[in-house]
């Protein structure tokens, strides 16, 4: 039962990894015209969930290689 656990983790850790490049594509790179609290949210927010799942991904990833949490 291990195994179907482990394939559905990288399965979704490397989904999760997708996601996290698709986020990165969000990240403002030009702040022209535009106030820091909207060039910070520009950057923060998409940086954050591209973190956020990469480390998740990381984390599924791992738990599929080697089946330790």
């Amino acid at each position: 039962m291990v195994i179907v656990h482990r394939a559905f983790s990288a399965v979704f850790g490397l989904l999760l990894a997708m996601a996290g490049l698709v986020a990165s594509s969000y990240i403002e790179t030009d702040f022209r015209g535009d106030t820091l609290v909207a060039a910070a949210a520009g950057v923060l927010i998409p940086g954050v969930l591209m973190l956020s799942a990469f480390y998740m991904a990381f984390r599924f990833v791992k738990f599929a290689a080697t089946a330790k949490k």
